[in-house]
């Protein structure tokens, strides 16, 4: 058999680092490792309604129908007032391509949840400019009387395409 020089065990070069050894105690090696912590059961109906709200949203973005687009953002929502502004922008001046990628809700703690999307989105035609991106946006829905709402949304990674 022959070893790889690289697997040999050989001394480092140069000094060694000061201080002494380090040792495991023999009740740190008898301490189990942690349980991972169990991934709550969401409720089935509250993830469909969750999930249609973004899916809906992105329907409504496609079709340039600003009216229902704002449908999906809850009233009270930081970002109501800037989104309008921007699919007004937008829709006068580009027709953009949406697939949604991945769809998971992460969490749902009362009236408050979170989902994340992984989407992409492509220029179809306009006369703005507009690089093709894949994004994976955090959103936390609220909810608004008994309808789930987009109330704010987090890029958590933006990658944009080359062809």
């Amino acid at each position: 058999m022959i070893l790889s020089p690289i697997l040999l065990a050989e001394d480092l070069p140069g000094a060694s680092l000061p201080g002494s050894a380090t040792s495991v105690s023999e009740t740190a090696k008898d301490v189990s490792p942690v349980a991972a912590p169990q991934k709550k059961e969401l409720d089935p109906v509250m993830e469909k309604e969750l999930k249609d709200v973004v899916k809906t949203n992105i329907f409504a973005v496609s079709k340039k129908n600003i009216n229902m687009a704002l449908s999906t953002i809850h009233p009270e929502s930081p970002t109501l007032e800037s989104s309008k502004d921007m699919m007004t922008y937008i829709f006068a001046r580009l027709q953009l391509k949406y697939t949604i990628q991945q769809l998971e809700v992460k969490e749902i703690d009362g009236d408050e949840a979170k989902v994340e999307v992984l989407q992409v989105t492509q220029k179809v035609s306009g006369n703005a400019a507009f690089r093709d991106n894949r994004v994976k946006m955090l959103h936390t829905m609220k909810r608004d009387g008994k309808k789930w709402k987009m109330y704010s949304s987090e890029a958590l990674l933006i990658e944009y395409l080359k062809y």
